[in-house]
């Protein structure tokens, strides 16, 4: 049964870097199973060696700096990330570039009117920023 669950888990170890409150500031890791990963080039975790993850817990007086932890998020969740960060953007810049160049013709203004409607769908992102923080949330825990 523990082995299913981990299955459908996204686990990356890292550092307690610092606490502030309830939020544990984590530096992640690099991974040398990152190698064996099937989503290695999509995944941001691989070129990643000074990233740092913002974690809300209750448990964060729990935790000390420097202490050897893991951040969990359900896989379901990473394959949501990966959706609206890679996948969205991509089909966004490919119609409207299709689109264009087949309503005009003109291969630069096709390409300046997909570029630039990636605007709208990145400030879109930008606005909901706290709704996605509560929606993609980290678990921490011990190693």
């Amino acid at each position: 049964m523990m082995g299913r669950k981990h299955e459908q888990q996204i686990c990356h170890p890292g550092v307690v870097d610092r606490i502030d409150g309830r939020t544990v500031f984590v530096s992640i890791e690099s991974q040398g199973a990152c190698g064996n990963c099937r989503a290695r080039s999509y995944c941001g975790m691989v070129e990643s060696t000074g990233k740092v993850i913002e974690v809300v817990s209750d448990q964060a007086s729990g935790f000390t700096v420097g202490q050897k932890v893991e951040l969990v998020l359900e896989r379901s969740l990473g394959y949501k990330a990966l959706l609206m960060g890679y996948m969205v953007p991509f089909l966004i810049l490919m119609v409207s570039l299709f689109a264009m160049y087949y309503l005009t013709g003109n291969d630069g203004l096709s390409a300046l009117v997909a570029v630039l409607l990636m605007a709208p769908y990145y400030m879109l992102l930008y606005h909901f920023r706290d709704t996605l923080r509560e929606t993609f949330r980290f678990q921490i825990r011990a190693i």
